[in-house]
């Protein structure tokens, strides 16, 4: 006991990680992936999945400074991603409608992104084709999306880290009606953000965020990053690196309960400190990657709750609403027609903020400690 809490105390301080509801832990000490795997979800929630640029380039900086602190010997740490059987994703961990991607044609390996073709069908190829690609876009209220059609050449992967930083993402396609809504938008064959890899993570997070070294991927192994670098995937599972680890401040019930059982679950728990409070759109991408993690549809309680006699909108703890919303109908319910507690559902696709009966009885989600 005394050489594993010393351990812990050799771990790097904590790292913001985009928004306050997510913090990594690099540790100083070596070990093999099962380890790894084994100490983070015991003292932490799991090894990191990384879910943008933004992510990687945060741990390759802690990577480096510590190593240039002398504090571990070489910048390479275990993140969460393992190479396994061959599944389809979405870019922004949408939910992927078999229905619409059976019959879907193939012409690659490993790794594979998809095309849609003028005539709507799609088709998968190799990710490193340049193609012309189409990004979305959300505007509050609406549960459709915005296609933008870009018809500038790009690798896959190139194109997403387009979309993501001039719109939403590459465009995912739930059902049939999006396909023909997309197929409109077509000039040319291009990118759509489906790829199908052997990626997991190990706390099955749905992230389709890579940067490899490998060119030709082998078919298993476990992945590691270095400082400034790509990632390699280990086949060997005898090397030993730095655990990157994450920790979670959002905590789901396993039960269902009202809103002001909730509010007493949460503030009586020994690892939760009270409603979840969602004060920004980083707050809200972190929120959804946790509850599509957990493969959550909602409704699910947060921390909002309406004045009976104002109207007005505040969150459990006396903080008022503050200018980022994510109301379902773009804005808060109407004072004499609304229910007076809020929850977070998923609607049509996306997670948006509800008014909910606070009688009613679903899973709650309160900020961990």
């Amino acid at each position: 006991m005394f050489l594993h809490a010393l351990l812990l105390l050799c771990a790097f301080p904590p790292s913001s990680a985009k928004g306050r509801l997510r913090e990594f832990h690099i540790l100083h000490y070596r070990s093999l992936i099962k380890s790894a795997v084994e100490e983070c979800t015991r003292n932490y929630t799991n090894l990191v999945t990384v879910y943008d640029r933004e992510d990687d380039i945060e741990l390759s900086t802690q990577l480096d400074k510590l190593f240039k602190r002398n504090v571990i010997e070489s910048p390479t740490g275990w993140i969460g991603a393992y190479l396994g059987r061959c599944s389809k994703k979405w870019s922004n961990g949408d939910e992927v409608n078999e229905n619409i991607t059976k019959n879907i044609k193939k012409d690659c390996a490993n790794e594979c992104c998809a095309t849609m073709l003028t005539n709507g069908d799609w088709y998968l190829n190799t990710c490193n084709l340049s193609k012309p690609f189409l990004c979305y876009e959300q505007e509050a209220g609406r549960a459709s999306y915005n296609y933008v059609y870009i018809d500038v050449k790009k690798t896959w992967f190139e194109a997403q880290l387009y979309c993501r930083e001039k719109h939403v993402d590459l465009v995912s396609i739930r059902n049939e009606k999006e396909n023909e809504q997309v197929k409109i938008k077509l000039q040319k064959t291009c990118w759509i953000g489906l790829l199908e890899d052997g990626v997991k993570w190990s706390d099955e997070g749905q992230s389709a965020y890579r940067k490899w070294t490998n060119e030709d991927l082998p078919n298993k192994g476990h992945v590691y990053m270095s400082a400034f670098a790509n990632w390699t995937v280990d086949i060997q599972e005898s090397n030993k690196f730095y655990p990157i680890c994450y920790k979670s401040f959002i905590y789901v019930s396993p039960g269902h309960m009202s809103w002001e059982k909730a509010l007493d679950h949460c503030n009586t728990q020994n690892n939760t400190a009270g409603l979840l409070r969602i004060e920004s759109e980083d707050d809200q991408i972190e929120t959804e990657r946790e509850l599509k993690r957990q493969k959550i549809s909602g409704p699910v309680w947060i921390g909002l709750r309406q004045s009976r006699l104002f109207g007005f909108w505040i969150w459990s703890n006396g903080l008022q609403l503050g200018p980022w919303t994510n109301w379902k109908e773009g804005s808060a319910p109407e004072h004499q027609i609304s229910e007076h507690c809020g929850a977070m559902e998923k609607v049509n696709g996306q997670y948006k903020w509800s008014d909910k009966d606070c009688r009613s009885a679903f899973r709650v989600l309160c900020e961990g400690k």
